[in-house]
């Protein structure tokens, strides 16, 4: 969530007009910009339509048919704001009745200044934190339904590779087999040299499906060695230029933090191949004093920040919540960075730890 630096927006619902003014100044007073004063439930529900404040005070004792209460039921249905009672009155059944609306606060008149302000500063934070839930919820759902269609792609892509490939070498070395048991008697060289054609190929099948499922370099030499080797293989299929940095460490990271990395690189990768139309990709991989940085920056097209985080939570840009959720399960954080025309950057930060820490 992008911190605002502008004040928090205050819809004032109450019916009487000094005390609302005076509220309305205290409000000034403690930094917060009272947008408007509705003096009914349907004027306050009017003008959270139309002004879109942050938080709405509604007082619950607004002239009838509709009360505060049955308003703030209405606003927290449809517009999911935060809303916090004022009131003169105490009564059990009415608190009780408020409740059902959810509200963000209560107050009781007359109030202080300073009871006003410690009220909607912990509304507003816990709006804040009940939206970063929600947004939470909403892309770990999509990325546990995209886990899912993934397994299931990559699982049909190795059947139909064993099946299509492995298999048709398998049958064919069954078949020369089976021919040279019938042809005791003549030579068998050529059959031979084909069973051992035959061999290499399904060989390099397998080095071929293991080294896409996770490259052995990765394991074998290192995060530094795998990076290495995939932009060189991105550059190649993609066309665009890759330049790549590392810190040259003393001791291997962590495995789980290589793996974390790996797979960033790739998705930012393949993403940047099937969307950016970049011609230069620089990677970094640095060591600010206990943290690792990864960035991946590229000249391409860019795109519109809210577009895809609105796609990436409709779960239609799952690659993007991947990245996110492998920095975080590391302990660490991923920001994007992007506009259209002027490319992209993506930048992962987490604690730099070895793999002898990790044991």
């Amino acid at each position: 969530m992008q911190v605002s630096n502008r004040q928090p927006r205050i819809l004032v619902a109450e019916d009487e007009a000094i005390v609302a003014r005076d509220i309305a100044l205290q409000l000034k007073t403690l930094g917060y910009d009272a947008i408007g004063i509705a003096d009914t439930a349907e004027q306050a529900v009017q003008m959270t339509e139309s002004l879109a404040p942050d938080l709405v005070l509604m007082d619950i004792a607004l002239d009838q048919p509709l009360d505060g209460i049955a308003a703030a039921e209405t606003i927290r249905s449809r517009f999911q704001l935060p809303v916090v009672f004022i009131t003169a009155y105490s009564a059990e059944e009415v608190l009780e009745r408020a409740k059902l609306t959810e509200p963000f606060g209560y107050i009781l008149k007359p109030f202080s200044e300073r009871e006003l302000g410690t009220v909607l500063a912990m509304a507003l934070y816990k709006h804040r934190a009940e939206i970063k839930l929600l947004n939470t919820t909403r892309q770990l759902k999509a990325l546990s339904r995209r886990v899912l269609e993934v397994q299931e792609m990559e699982r049909r892509r190795v059947a139909i590779e064993l099946h299509d490939e492995l298999g048709q070498s398998l049958t064919a070395i069954k078949i020369n087999l089976q021919l040279g048991e019938r042809l005791k008697d003549k030579p068998l060289a050529e059959l031979n040299r084909e069973n051992i054609r035959i061999v290499e190929d399904a060989l390099q099948q397998v080095r071929r499906l293991a080294t896409t499922l996770r490259p052995s370099m990765l394991d074998d030499l290192g995060l530094a060695a795998a990076l290495q080797w995939i932009t060189e293989q991105s550059a190649t299929r993609s066309g665009f230029s890759v330049k790549f940095h590392h810190v040259r460490a003393q001791a291997r990271l962590a495995p789980d933090i290589e793996t974390a990395c790996f797979r960033i690189v790739q998705e930012a990768l393949t993403n940047i191949a099937r969307h950016a139309q970049a011609r230069q990709v620089d990677i970094r991989l640095d060591r600010e004093n206990e943290t690792l940085v990864l960035l991946i920056s590229d000249d391409g097209c860019g795109f519109v920040q809210e577009e895809m985080q609105a796609r990436a939570l409709a779960g239609n840009s799952t690659g993007v919540l991947g990245m996110q959720e492998r920095a975080t399960l590391i302990g660490g954080q991923l920001t994007i960075q992007s506009s259209p025309g002027n490319g992209s950057t993506v930048q992962m930060r987490c604690p730099w730890r070895t793999h002898e820490e990790s044991l």
